[in-house]
């Protein structure tokens, strides 16, 4: 992995909360390039070599890691950090599953599951011949909150966090709010391909490159973070979506879902937890319909091709 660099950042200012208290470990002007060196979700816990039991050990506390904090000259209370991407480089290989106690439907596919993929080139083959194109996205990428103190980085937020949002990709531009001097940027979290909602837990994770560009705009006002989508990567799939429908969102989420999982193991011939563990990767989870209450509809969209 190589890319070309203005200021950079590598794997050894890697920490594990967003906390303002943090020194930062680099501070750049606005319009600046940064280069950083990311860690995977499990902060080198999990390797090509790790077996799924193994996974009952893993240390939630070190995933997630963070590279940074950048500090961003005449960042101010009130105003944005604008970060857009400039190119996200994947290392040759990395995981998915299902960890122990953790996902939409853990009580349902209770056992570990690892898969290791190789993403050396621009898809992966999730079997059967099914191909599906590299889409690779930050998953963590936030400032220092409001509140002084730890906040975990795998905890979404309204300063950014472990947001996990598909559309984080190259060619995109995300606005964070500043609630501390010079923001304290960091981010984390590198995943090659993931579906909306990453329900099972994890996408494909990786360790990566990126490459992106720090902007300041002031007076901003922002509640909680902005992303402007890239261009689409890829054509639109045709979908077939599941519908979960009931009074309780995560209830009509996990039955959404279920319902998927089983469709899809059905028309691949896989076990069932291994269908609900692609799902993470390849299936879009929308709030299809919201307002007439008392039941809400979420859909568990699946690419159509999958079926037949």
């Amino acid at each position: 992995m190589s890319l070309k660099l203005n200021s950079h950042l590598g794997r050894e200012t890697a920490h594990h909360v967003f906390d303002r208290a943090i020194p930062a470990e680099l501070v750049v002007a606005p319009g600046t390039e940064v280069s950083l060196e990311l860690r995977d979700g499990s902060n080198g816990q999990i390797t090509p070599k790790t077996t799924a039991d193994e996974l009952r050990g893993l240390n939630f506390s070190l995933m997630d890691p963070l590279t940074g904090p950048i500090f961003v000259e005449g960042a101010q209370p009130g105003d944005a950090i604008a970060v857009e991407v400039l190119d996200i480089s994947l290392a040759g290989w990395g995981w998915s599953g299902i960890l122990p106690n953790f996902g939409l439907l853990v009580d349902r596919y209770p056992e570990a599951y690892l898969k290791i993929w190789d993403v050396e080139g621009d898809h992966v083959d999730i079997g059967g011949g099914h191909r599906f194109d590299l889409q690779p996205m930050i998953g963590v990428i936030g400032v220092a909150p409001e509140q002084p103190g730890r906040h975990a980085s795998t905890v979404p937020t309204v300063a950014g966090g472990n947001i996990d949002v598909k559309y984080t990709q190259k060619g995109s531009r995300v606005l964070l709010p500043v609630f501390a001097e010079g923001g304290l940027l960091s981010l984390g979290d590198v995943h090659a391909l993931q579906g909306d909602g990453e329900l099972n837990g994890t996408a494909i994770e990786c360790e990566a490159d990126v490459l992106i560009k720090v902007d300041l705009v002031k007076g901003a006002g922002l509640a909680a973070p902005v992303i402007d989508t890239p261009s689409p990567a890829r054509l639109e799939e045709r979908y077939r979506s599941f519908l979960g429908v009931g009074p309780d969102l995560w209830e009509a989420a996990r039955s959404a879902s279920a319902q998927a999982s089983v469709a899809l193991a059905r028309a691949l011939d896989l076990p069932e937890h291994e269908a609900y563990a692609l799902l993470g990767i390849i299936a879009e989870l929308r709030i299809h319909e919201i307002v007439d209450q008392p039941n809400w509809v979420v859909g568990c969209m699946v690419p159509l091709r999958l079926f037949g």
